[in-house]
């Protein structure tokens, strides 16, 4: 950019010089009076380019000005002395050299005065071209006009070498932001993968019923702390998704009532051993066929109550949703209420702030990135909403969200709403039969200890490859669990194999991918490829409960 900016300066530089030599040429050919109307013109042009470049601190504006000072002061000094045919050189050099780096409405601005000045320039000037100039005046133009060449030569030579240059850092910027979002979605897989395992096994452990009380203490502490760590891998994989700007909002029609429910069943299991009383206010008759971005607009709830059940040790957690229907979309009110520790004024400011934890003195044993709400306040801005608190320090917080959805069928609405203590128990399907397939033995004994907690069979195998000759001879599995990655065949390749059977039951068999990937878009990846739904790692019971119930055929489950 050096380069560029002193090639400008030098074509500032010449331009003043053809107008020095303009002064003279005019009190020499024509006398005092032109020549001291050159020099006004001259002078007056320069000054006030000077003083509009001091006070004035827009670029373009003063970029613009340059250029029509140029216009003007190029045009007047030409036809007082003849010298047109120099003159339109010097502002088109100029028009050039001021506009390469210049936004598109000052270019068209530019070239629209260009075509007007050259249009009057064709009509007015051939009864004036230059007549008796002296020889010396040629040879300086002549000059002139070769170094104005070279100059634009030099200036067109820099421009393409700068912004070849910044093609190049734009590419290589896209190439760092293709490997930062590989590595964070092996990241994800190679942290979330042993979680599942610490997690599964310490799930399997607890539902021994002769634990010791300190053994149970204990293998609760690990869940706790392993459900922590995979809050926190979450938080920083989908801020760098936002902070790249690779976060896509992916609208699907979906069930209002149902996606509430299912928050509401994750956080009772939150709640453990508090005496917090989670509650359910639901406006009756608000269209319940709604299309959005489901995923993020669960995910933004279940921040918004998790922190809200961290903070309150004792007393109530109020999620309440109103919503007001206008001409095809339905603008919601959410607000989640708590009765805990509140937020003082002063912090109030700091709350979206990533990485922002406030009043860490009185939190500082709760875990947590300090990202959630600046998560939160950036998808609520990518889907058109916003949001809003109010506090009272020591008494409790209300967090307030407005966001419009389109109604996808206004004939179905919500009735009452089940909280989550009215909700269905746990699937039970002793009659039911599935399949699990992953390459790692500890994931493969962990799948299979949850899944069996729901009195089903559980057959397991190590590959793809092995899935598909398993599935030559027995073909009376209700669901078949594929992990996403694995060697040789991975879960999609597996996927497509087990589709291009001809038989009825390869082709209509629920899949359903095991992953340890869970960065943005990956659920939307798993059902364009094929696959039924999928369950991410480490399992989560309620999500698993959720699937089962879902897929399994009801005449097996109880």
């Amino acid at each position: 950019m050096y380069e560029y900016a002193k090639a400008v300066r030098l074509c500032l530089a010449e331009y003043l010089t053809i107008l020095v030599l303009h002064v003279i040429y005019a009190f020499y050919q024509f006398g005092s009076e032109t020549g001291r109307m050159v020099l006004l013109v001259s002078a007056m042009m320069i000054s006030v380019t000077i003083i509009v470049a001091v006070f004035v601190k827009k670029e373009a504006f003063v970029l613009c000005f340059v250029l029509i000072s140029v216009l003007v002061s190029s045009t007047i000094i030409g036809y007082l002395v003849h010298t047109l045919a120099f003159a339109i050189l010097m502002y088109v050099l100029m028009a050039i050299c001021i506009t390469v780096f210049m936004e598109k409405r000052y270019i068209a601005v530019s070239a629209v005065l260009s075509v007007i000045v050259c249009i009057g320039y064709i009509f007015t000037v051939p009864d004036r071209i230059e007549e008796n100039v002296p020889i010396l005046m040629h040879i300086v133009f002549i000059v002139s006009f070769i170094a104005a060449m070279v100059n634009l030569y030099v200036l067109v030579y820099q421009a393409r070498k700068y912004m070849k240059g910044m093609e190049e850092k734009a590419t290589e910027a896209e190439h760092a932001n293709e490997s930062k979002m590989l590595f964070l979605a092996n990241m994800s897989h190679e942290i979330r993968t042993p979680m599942n395992a610490i997690c599964g096994m310490a799930e399997l452990i607890l539902r021994d019923d002769t634990l010791s009380p300190e053994t149970r203490t204990n293998t609760e502490n690990i869940q706790t702390a392993g459900k922590v760590l995979i809050s926190i891998v979450n938080d920083i994989l989908d801020y760098s998704k936002l902070e790249s700007g690779n976060m896509e909002i992916i609208p699907v029609n979906y069930s209002f009532s149902a996606m509430i429910k299912d928050v509401l069943n994750m956080m009772s299991v939150r709640v453990d051993d508090k005496e917090v009383d989670i509650r359910a206010d639901i406006q009756d008759g608000l269209p319940d066929s709604l299309i959005g971005d489901e995923i993020r607009l669960r995910q933004i709830l279940f921040n918004l109550l998790s922190n809200a059940i961290k903070y309150t040790e004792k007393g109530y957690v109020i999620l309440d949703v109103k919503g007001k229907e206008d001409t095809g979309f339905v603008d919601l009110t959410i607000s989640v209420t708590d009765s805990g520790i509140g937020i003082k004024k002063e912090d109030l400011s700091k709350l979206f702030t990533s990485f922002q934890q406030v009043d860490t003195r009185k939190i500082r044993n709760r875990e947590g990135t300090g990202l959630g709400l600046a998560i939160c306040k950036e998808l609520l801005s990518l889907m058109g909403g916003d949001i809003e608190v109010e506090s009272t320090y020591g008494v409790g917080s209300k967090f307030t969200i407005h966001i419009s959805q389109k109604i996808s069928d206004s004939s179905v609405v919500v009735e009452k709403f089940k909280t989550h203590e009215e909700n269905e128990p746990q699937v039970v399907a002793p009659d039911a039969k599935v399949l699990v397939v992953d390459d790692n033995a500890v994931n493969l004994k962990v799948s299979q200890g949850l899944i069996r907690t729901f009195g089903i069979t559980v057959d397991t195998c190590k590959s793809g490859r092995e899935c598909l000759e398993i599935l030559k001879d027995t073909k009376d599995y209700d669901i078949i669990f594929i992990d996403h990655m694995m060697p040789e065949l991975d879960g999609i390749d597996t996927l497509n194999m087990i589709r291009s059977d001809p038989s009825e039951y390869m082709k209509k068999v629920p899949l359903i991918a095991l992953t340890a990937n869970v960065v943005s878009g990956v659920r939307e990846m798993f059902i364009s490829e094929g696959f039924d739904d999928y369950v991410p790692k480490p399992i989560d019971m309620v999500w698993l409960n959720a699937i089962l119930r879902k897929y399994l055929p009801k005449e097996k489950q109880r």
